[in-house]
């Protein structure tokens, strides 16, 4: 009974050893081998990942879109994107905010993950060995504690034997742990690195208009390709989450601050109210959205205002104060919003030339 128990322990460890080294999500160690080049992901996974990313970006695009235009330097992304710490693309941005100070470039990444690659079946080997040493000893240790005394010292001679394969399996699956955790570690190191390079690149080419759906196509392969790889493939794959109410808002937003008199706080902010309702069919949505949101609108524009921000940095100051107002809404600010709303429709629209 006690030896059925024990392997189904560490059959248990086997199981978990085996998980941890090749079922990580969009690991590319875990993929089937096949002649050619091993993918790191597959068109699938990279469609996902832009999909998920882009609502993110969208959603916090007052928070990083002003922070994106002002980025100097590769290091600078590590302090945009820690903005996404709690978000559920955190570990699709997490490396992006690794410290490393090494340059890594595309052969040194592939060098790495074929040399993981190589240890896996001889990792996993050196487990299944060492689980299988320790389970003959601690038979050897249970026999040794039962046998009759014409049989001990036989018995202790078997014992001694299976201690020493039980040490050899161990020292030989722990040296190639190690060599594993090595690997993984330079790995993540040159992987940050290599992340931030390349976004960088996205930033200065001029390519591309930096919005949250082409950062997403550029930053979803990111560290497994380069950009403009990833991004050549996912332009080819529409997106089904592009352009959601929150990236919406914040265009309406930017249309407004440029067409509104900027003079004096409060000409702003009455030319702003006033434009709201002749916004242009386009922003059909969210203008009512911002009609309705008015008095959280006004609060943000007040603040944005007295930042003396860029006029490029207008927008985005104005859409992360407004979004942080509907986030924090108390009851009263609820019944307080519905009133200046009404005042708010009252007010004759002012054409727009």
């Amino acid at each position: 009974m006690w030896q059925l128990e024990l392997r189904s322990q560490l059959s248990c460890g086997v199981g978990n050893l085996e998980k941890d080294l090749t079922t990580f999500p969009n690991d590319p160690l875990s993929r089937s081998k096949r002649r050619g080049p091993q993918p790191e992901l597959s068109d699938a996974q990279l469609h996902d990942r832009r999909e998920q990313l882009v609502q993110v970006f969208e959603g916090s695009w007052g928070e990083i879109g002003g922070e994106l235009r002002k980025c100097k330097k590769p290091a600078d992304l590590s302090h945009i994107f820690r903005l996404l710490d709690e978000s559920y693309v955190w570990q699709l941005v997490e490396v992006l905010c690794r410290p490393s100070t090494e340059q890594a470039s595309p052969t040194h990444l592939r060098k790495i993950r074929t040399e993981m690659r190589a240890l896996v079946e001889p990792n996993r080997a050196a487990g299944q060995s060492q689980v299988r040493a320790q389970e003959q000893l601690q038979r050897a240790d249970w026999a040794l504690e039962r046998a009759p005394s014409d049989k001990r010292r036989m018995l202790k001679r078997e014992r001694k034997k299976r201690r020493k394969e039980a040490w050899r399996a161990l020292q030989g699956y722990q040296t190639l742990s190690d060599t594993v955790r090595r690997l993984e570690t330079r790995l993540k190191s040159r992987e940050a690195a290599f992340a931030r390079q390349e976004l960088f690149r996205f930033l200065k080419s001029k390519r591309y208009e930096v919005t949250p759906l082409a950062l997403a196509n550029a930053a979803a392969g990111i560290p497994y390709m380069g950009w403009r790889h990833s991004m050549r493939k996912n332009t080819k794959v529409r997106s089904i989450a592009a352009n959601g109410i929150a990236y919406q808002v914040f265009k309406a937003i930017r249309y407004l601050a440029a067409i509104s008199n900027k003079k004096t706080e409060k000409e702003f902010v009455t030319d702003f109210g006033e434009h709201i309702p002749s916004l242009p069919s386009r922003y059909g949505f969210p203008k009512n959205e911002l009609v309705d949101n008015w008095l959280y609108l006004e609060r943000a524009i007040r603040q944005a205002y007295r930042m003396k921000p860029h006029p490029r940095d207008l927008p985005f100051e104005i859409t992360k104060r407004y979004f942080r107002q509907i986030r924090s809404q108390s009851n009263v600010d609820m019944v307080l919003a519905k009133q200046a709303s009404l005042r708010l429709i009252s007010k004759p629209m002012k054409k727009v030339k």
